[in-house]
């Protein structure tokens, strides 16, 4: 029996050793690209959150703790550890779908399908768990793709405010939504990544100082009073303490230890904490690691080994043609984008599509109209510009 076998619930992780968990995590990932590759679906996302996903069910106590995914898609892992192992109809009749789904375990809060809901479900349920007077956590784990829509934002400006709610979110922070996340939050983000490269050099110079005889102590103590400004130069973290949240991170989503060490931190926090868990999609898979377009987001049924299709295509997709439109002579202007294909779906003979990412369709329209009409849209009033977009 594998050990991935003999997890039947959350709890069964805790026993677990520290080797037992890197060869846990192996097995998760190997069972998925096989399952997956059967059947179609979901991969490099959920390859991303193997050890995030232990971490969360080693130190939160499921269903009693609540944990809910945004987007739903990335909760595979969380399937295979909560007692659902069968994936032999994924996404099929009578087999289990790809999201989470509240018929089918008490360890799935919502069922949702895509991204900026959860933050707002886990908000409410921390607060009723609060005028309840009931114990316990609340989890949002959250990718930074699904940071960029208002729903989410909402959400957090609402979190913020309420300084007892108990209620953690977690940033699968891969840098990519379908495609490489865009926009200002992005770059945020990516500074946020910067810094954590910036602490592994103050520690490195920390451990090369205390072993120099004499003049290393002194020069690290004068170092270490100018940490916190050089953090403040290098790490633009203020963002979320801005908001009122907590910040913890950023961690190496791919450290069980050094996960559960953050997530521990956050549950011992009295209020809302937003942990940075830096991922990589697609973890542990070369042939999605190199895929560099979307990292395997979703595939067909193929090879495992090979990538081969199995089984006949339905036709080019929207992301795959899509980039070429760009160069393209043809009746709707496209611009260069970061924008997954059913929002170019959307697109109208006439219309400019905007380079806006995860971004709610509503607002992609609004943007792109707005981007299309151009000068005479500036114009108008703002009750004209309203109607139009």
């Amino acid at each position: 029996m594998t050990i991935l076998e003999s997890i039947r619930q959350p709890r069964d992780l805790k026993a677990l050793s520290e080797a037992e968990l890197g060869e846990l995590a192996d097995e998760i990932r190997e069972f998925l690209v096989h399952a997956v590759a059967r059947t179609g679906g979901h991969l490099g996302p959920d390859l991303g959150v193997v050890e995030l996903t232990i971490a969360l069910h080693r130190v939160f106590d499921s269903p009693a703790d609540r944990i809910l995914w945004d987007t739903g898609h990335q909760s595979c892992v969380h399937k295979l550890l909560t007692g659902r192992q069968d994936f032999s109809k994924l996404r099929g009749k009578g087999g289990l779908p790809g999201y989470p789904s509240r018929e089918e375990s008490e360890h799935d809060v919502i069922g949702n399908s895509h991204a900026f809901t959860a933050l707002g479900r886990a908000d409410g349920l921390a607060k009723a768990r609060r005028l309840r007077g009931e114990r316990g956590h609340v989890v949002a784990v959250v990718g930074d793709g699904a940071l960029t829509g208002g729903m989410a934002w909402e959400a957090l400006d609402d979190i913020a405010a309420a300084k007892d709610r108990p209620l953690i979110v977690v940033v699968n922070d891969n840098e990519r939504s379908y495609a490489p996340t865009i926009g200002g939050l992005a770059h945020h983000l990516a500074a946020l990544r910067a810094t954590d490269g910036h602490e592994r050099f103050l520690a490195w110079g920390k451990d090369v100082l205390q072993r120099t005889p004499v003049a290393g102590p002194p020069v690290h103590e004068a170092l270490h009073g100018a940490k916190k400004g050089l953090r403040a130069a290098f790490a633009p973290r203020g963002l979320f303490r801005d908001l009122g949240l907590k910040y913890v991170g950023p961690v190496d989503g791919h450290d069980i230890r050094a996960v559960e060490s953050a997530l521990r931190r956050a549950g011992r926090c009295h209020g809302p904490v937003l942990v940075d868990c830096i991922t990589e999609k697609g973890r542990g898979y070369e042939p999605a690691l190199a895929h560099e377009e979307d990292r395997f987001h979703t595939v067909g049924v193929m090879d495992p080994l090979t990538c081969t299709p199995l089984a006949p295509s339905g036709g080019p997709s929207w992301t795959a043609v899509a980039p070429a439109l760009g160069d393209a002579e043809v009746d709707v202007p496209v611009r260069r984008f970061g924008i997954p294909e059913q929002f170019l779906a959307h697109a109208k003979r006439g219309e400019v599509l905007a380079d806006i990412g995860l971004t709610p369709v509503d607002v992609a329209g609004r943007i792109s109209a707005s981007l299309a009409a151009g000068d005479e849209l500036a114009k108008q009033p703002l009750d004209a510009q309203e109607h139009q977009a």
